[in-house]
């Protein structure tokens, strides 16, 4: 038993899972340094939420070390004798700390930057500093100013080196190995096991629909953005973004004068009695204004296949030309909710993600609003869960709170019709609590692959491609939800608003350029009449526009950031009837009637957009003709500028100017 017991603990692998847990240790002993170092601006964890906290933490610290000891964990498991020597676990001994030790010191250093960022360090630390010819100086600056920081790292470096476990130091080791084929045997099946879950930790699980774990998962442990610092550790944030270069200051105005060509910061009348409607938006996947009959009536002979949708807007303010600002759901919910355009890259997946917003929910949540987000995927479906929380919903209602599989469609989500009726259901519950409301539905059937309920199989129109036969049930299911709720008593309070999170598969050729391709029904419906029945052709609308136009709907009073426009001003001499967005690195900027196409800071198309959906006509040729032409040039790089310039900076709200 005595010799067994020796051969078990000074298994290699064995030995590999013990300093991991040693470092497992560190680095959750450095998050509380981190959270105590900074208690004041933390004061608003309790107990409960820390706790929670922690557990998150876990994940993103399991997931950085095996990144981070991917050729230890292949050395410790690899089936053969050579293992069991000292010289060998030396070797491993020396490749362990020598790859660790960096993101340890690196982990505590971010108590000091934090302060500067905001955020904890990615990849672009090395960018912004690397030109810098004092970094000694600096360097030297902190360490003597924060020095009971760098005693907790050295303290930290110095517990990994001397409790690193290793019991084959003595003498060489010989252990009754299993005879002949079965050692290798044996050992190869460890390995697998051991990279099987490497992998594991490292993507932060082992869903197959689960996406590798991003930064911005981190808002799902925590209440407020600003408290992801704590979730996150600093290993994890260089790892996943080291190959991402991040944004370069294109330097196009003076910081002075950039306000002055587009200023983000919305500032209402402070005297304004809010009124407070209740709000309910509706986003609903991939509809297009392609699939909708009222929006095509210039293409002969074609019938839509959204019935209910088409009936819905000739009773709302709509708008002829609406616009997603990106071409993904992800860039959906910080268009529509925070204001942010998605610029090269999706927001939640780049490396500013946990930046501090100014959402919506949080801004109504404020003035005494009930804010929840429905979405019947899985919860960790698309990182919705951590971007709700982030941009400031109390409340989240995913597959899980449903709870029951039944309704499922095996493949996506639980099915529009009692997913909208679950919806409808609990918004009744939630009004009778007393408080205005603001909740949000994400709906999921018409999505891959294309099925409807088998009760409803022959109910609706095949049409030409797969999508369309989604799209009608997703319609239907939109039909059954209003016909429900038109009852309920907060019906005539409350502002619903409609948006596509993005455009879905096509069969128009319309449909298929880098115009097309962001045409999305918008529109607002108001039952108790506050808004004119009206489809306006001459207001352009942007997602973005849609939490701006909401706040002056409701009178608010506060200052708030956004990318967006109160499309309800149209006739102040402030306004400006413009749409950004950008499709893979261009930046396209819509003004009026006319579209301008900008990438690698050169100017290369013009189009009258209206007239040439499709974009065949190149008027670059004719540039001198369009007066407008170099306001729409400053605006477009100036919308640019602010972005890359606050994202860097994490000024995205109005208090951070």
């Amino acid at each position: 038993m005595k010799n067994l017991f020796r051969d078990l603990k000074s298994q290699p692998v064995i030995i590999m899972t013990i300093n991991m847990l040693l470092a497992m240790i560190l680095y959750m002993a450095e998050r509380l340094f981190f959270f105590f170092e900074y208690k004041s601006a933390f004061s608003d964890v309790d107990l409960s939420e820390m706790m929670t906290i922690c557990f998150g933490g876990l994940r993103f610290d399991i997931s950085s070390l095996c990144y981070i000891n991917l050729i230890c964990i292949l050395l410790q498991t690899i089936p053969s004798k050579i293992r069991d020597t000292i010289k060998y676990q030396k070797i491993v001994k020396f490749i362990f700390l020598i790859v660790n030790i960096p993101f340890i010191l690196a982990n505590v250093a971010d108590v000091v930057y934090y302060e500067f960022g905001g955020r904890r360090t990615t990849s672009t630390f090395f960018s912004e500093f690397g030109n810098e010819t004092n970094i000694g100086t600096i360097l030297l600056n902190t360490l003597t100013q924060n020095w009971e920081v760098w005693l907790f790292g050295i303290a930290s470096v110095l517990i990994l080196i001397i409790f690193y476990y290793n019991p084959i130091k003595k003498q060489d080791n010989k252990y009754h190995y299993l005879a002949g084929k079965s050692y290798y045997i044996s050992n190869s099946i460890i390995m697998c096991l051991a990279i099987f879950l490497a992998i594991g930790g490292a993507r932060g699980g082992f869903g197959l629909k689960m996406h590798p774990m991003r930064m911005d998962v981190a808002d799902i442990y925590c209440n407020k953005p600003s408290h992801t610092a704590i979730v996150l550790n600093t290993p994890f944030t260089l790892i996943t973004t080291i190959h991402k270069s991040g944004y370069k200051n294109p330097n196009f105005f003076k910081s002075e004068e950039l306000d002055s060509y587009f200023n983000p910061i919305i500032i209402p009348d402070s005297t304004n009695q809010i009124k407070k409607y209740n709000i309910v938006l509706i986003i609903m996947e991939s509809f297009s204004r392609e699939y909708t009959s009222i929006f095509n009536k210039n293409i002969p002979d074609y019938q839509g296949y959204t019935p209910f949708l088409d009936s819905l807007i000739k009773e709302s303010f709509a708008f002829e030309y609406s616009f997603a600002n990106g071409i993904r759901s992800v860039d959906c919910m910080p268009g529509v909710l925070a204001g942010i355009p998605r610029y090269k890259e999706p927001y939640c997946y780049y490396f500013y993600a946990n930046n501090t917003l100014q959402g919506l929910p949080e801004m109504l949540k404020n003035e005494g609003y009930y804010c929840a987000f429905f979405h019947g995927a899985p919860n960790t479906s698309l990182g919705f869960k951590g971007f709700a929380n982030a941009v400031g919903y109390q409340d989240y209602y995913g597959m899980t709170e449903y709870n029951n599989d039944a309704d499922f469609d095996g493949t996506w989500a639980i099915w529009d019709e009692p997913f909208f009726d679950y919806f409808a259901e609990n918004t009744d519950k939630i009004s009778k609590e007393g408080k205005p409301f603001f909740v949000t539905i994400f709906s999921a059937s018409s999505h891959q692959p294309y099925k409807v309920p088998e009760k409803y199989e022959g109910k609706f129109k095949e049409g030409k491609i797969p999508m369309h036969k989604a799209i009608s049930y997703a319609d239907y299911s939109l039909k059954q939800y209003f016909e429900k709720v038109k009852n309920y008593d907060w019906y005539n309070n409350t502002i619903f608003v409609f948006t596509a999170d993005h455009t879905g598969p096509g069969a128009l050729d319309e449909y298929q350029g880098e115009c097309g391709r962001f045409l999305i029904p918008i529109f607002f419906y108001t039952p108790n009449g506050m808004l004119p029945k009206k489809i306006d052709n001459q207001r352009i609308i942007q997602q973005m526009d849609i939490t701006p136009t909401l706040l002056n709907l409701i009178n608010y009073n506060k200052s708030y950031f956004t990318f967006g426009k109160n499309i309800l001003e149209s006739d102040s001499t402030g306004y400006i009837n413009y749409v950004f967005n950008d499709l893979n690195g261009t930046s396209q900027y819509y003004l009026d009637t006319l579209m301008i196409q900008y990438k690698a800071d050169k100017l290369f198309g013009i189009f009258d957009y209206q007239k040439d959906i499709t974009l065949q006509n190149n008027l670059i040729s004719q540039k001198e003709e369009f007066p407008q032409l170099e306001f729409m040039e400053n605006q477009m790089k100036a919308i640019i500028q602010q972005y890359v310039e606050r994202m860097k900076d994490n000024k995205l709200t109005a208090n951070q100017k």
